[in-house]
């Protein structure tokens, strides 16, 4: 037996890396592309459609940009209409919620 000075780093569990899965390296994708098309949202006059294709899903799509929106722009608006997500800074039309009009 050996009896030797130890120090608390010792005990700490060590990080292991992963690779991502499939689905996850999907999901950062399909939120990159909706991250740059929201840097395209210049004036408020401006909005821009996500045409979802037929394999795509509307409720993994809407809350994927519901995620890009709430971390990166909380002040852009989201309405779906059918396969298509409609966000913008301006308020849109039938949308439940949204920013109040701007008074002036």
């Amino acid at each position: 037996m050996r009896i030797r000075a130890a120090k608390l780093e010792e005990l700490a569990p060590k990080p292991r890396e992963r690779a991502l899965s499939p689905r996850q390296l999907a999901a950062l994708a399909r939120e990159e592309e909706i991250r740059k098309a929201l840097t395209r949202l210049k004036s408020e006059e401006d909005v821009i459609a996500l045409e979802l294709e037929p394999a795509d899903k509307v409720p993994t799509f809407r809350l994927a940009v519901k995620r890009v929106i709430a971390a990166q722009r909380p002040d852009v608006n989201m309405a779906v209409r059918g396969r298509t997500i409609y966000v913008s800074t301006a308020r849109l039309p039938g949308a439940r919620r949204g920013r109040p009009p701007k008074a002036g």
